[in-house]
């Protein structure tokens, strides 16, 4: 079994670090965390196993939507937490629109965020064993 896989899709960077560095800190060596930086890394996903994906889709909404759509098609059987700064109920029905379970708004404290993703792997975990082969 590999080490869970999460990469943090943010275009903030100092965001980004820091919610690599609180989750790396609650996960410890549960899971490798990194950094997706810029839409040229979102195809080295491509070629790594990815347990969770959370994105923070920026102020534009119709960017975000486009995000999410592709991260979606390329990832279907990727759990998406979107992890956003710039909440509002139009960026939260456009999420739900695509499907997107998991939200949260910025700030969130590091303890909420691990329970969020705690639970999300958890539900990962037991997808793939309920479809492995017996």
């Amino acid at each position: 079994m590999h080490l869970p896989r999460i990469h943090i899709i943010d275009s903030d960077q100092t965001a980004a670090l820091v919610t690599k560095l609180g989750l790396e800190a609650r996960l410890k060596s549960e899971a490798d965390v990194g950094i997706v930086s810029d839409t040229h890394d979102i195809h080295r996903l491509a070629r790594e196993p990815v347990d969770l994906l959370i994105v923070d889709p920026g102020a534009q909404s119709q960017a975000a939507t486009a995000l999410v759509r592709i991260l979606q098609a390329d990832y279907p059987e990727t759990p998406l937490l979107v992890l956003t700064a710039y909440d509002s109920p139009r960026l939260r029905a456009q999420m739900r629109k695509l499907g997107v379970h998991s939200y949260l708004a910025k700030p969130v404290g590091v303890l909420d965020l691990e329970t969020v993703v705690r639970t999300m792997m958890r539900r990962r975990k037991e997808a793939i064993v309920d479809t492995e082969p017996s």
